[in-house]
């Protein structure tokens, strides 16, 4: 994106989120550092939905995505599921959780044939854990696991430690990752000697589940140097114990702006998989003042409320 649209778009444009589905293979993307194949995009029902951060999880009749469901209107973000049939039928979308306050990244993690949900609720100022019925697409309350308010908590089980990835909602949301690990999946949690663990602003706040390729471990990011959300980092991991940890660049991952599926998409920010279906989500600006009036108002209105 040039810098006079970086300027002049957010002043003028609704920045709305969308998912994309695609077709390929995740280990492929990293041992060849490409990923070229083609996007799907669900669009939202109107301008002022966003939809992101998605995950996938194999339901009865396939595999169906959780995401952020937020409306603009009201600033509250739900989780919801849609199933990722052809076309994408609009009659699968469901609210899973809605606990009236800003919901996110739904990430999910599965064990022993059961399944849990993790979202994000910074507000609340503490991660919880809901136990997720697959079959029913419902989520029942377990318990909290961290009493900090972290920002897009990614858990990966490795040499039987559980590790819990996260930035901490703050001023330094965007720059700053710490990382917690714990014997059992609930808890508790200790904070890693060496945090922040990664510092910057490329490269630093998770973006997706840790993947798994050839014996190495490889972390999605969040890049958001110009934009919040512009591209993705695959950062290497080199050193996971509970005294070090280390991580390298592996790849960088920015929408194809030469196919034409992608055509008036601009950033990307969250990428998992299940097999070979890949879920991502990304950016298309759309015009309308009167949300983008709404969006001011509120901002000023926090501002003033400080």
């Amino acid at each position: 994106m040039s810098a006079i649209m970086r300027k002049y778009l957010p002043k003028l444009f609704i920045q709305q989120w969308i998912v994309g589905v695609s077709r390929a293979n995740m280990a492929d993307i990293i041992r060849k550092k490409a990923f070229t194949a083609d996007i799907d995009w669900i669009p939202a029902e109107n301008a002022a939905m966003l939809y992101a951060d998605p995950f996938l999880y194999r339901s009865n009749d396939g595999i169906a995505i959780l995401f952020e469901d937020c409306s603009m209107h009201d600033n509250d973000g739900k989780i919801s599921v849609i199933k990722t049939g052809e076309g994408m039928n609009r009659a699968h979308h469901k609210v899973v959780l809605d606990t009236r306050s800003q919901l996110s990244y739904p990430f999910v993690f599965s064990e022993n044939g059961d399944t849990y949900l993790f979202p994000e609720a910074s507000q609340s100022g503490k991660l919880s854990v809901y136990r997720f019925d697959t079959a029913t697409a419902n989520a029942t309350y377990l318990q909290d696991i961290l009493e900090l308010p972290l920002l897009d908590g990614t858990i990966h089980k490795h040499n039987g430690t559980y590790w819990l990835f996260g930035t901490i909602n703050g001023p330094e949301a965007d720059s700053k990752l710490h990382l917690f690990y714990a014997s059992s999946l609930f808890g508790p949690y200790k904070a890693h000697p060496a945090n922040p663990v990664r510092e910057g602003i490329q490269g630093s706040r998770p973006a997706g589940r840790i993947v798994e390729v050839d014996g190495q471990l490889y972390r999605p990011a969040q890049n958001s140097m110009y934009a919040y959300g512009e591209s993705i980092t695959i950062n290497r991991i080199k050193t996971l114990n509970e005294q070090e940890y280390a991580e390298e660049v592996h790849m960088v991952i920015e929408i194809d702006k030469k196919n034409p599926r992608n055509r008036k998409m601009h950033g990307i920010h969250t990428i998992n998989h299940i097999d070979d279906v890949i879920v991502v989500d990304g950016t298309v600006w759309r015009f309308s003042p009167a949300l983008k009036w709404k969006q001011v108002k509120r901002k000023m209105a926090a501002k003033r409320n400080q």
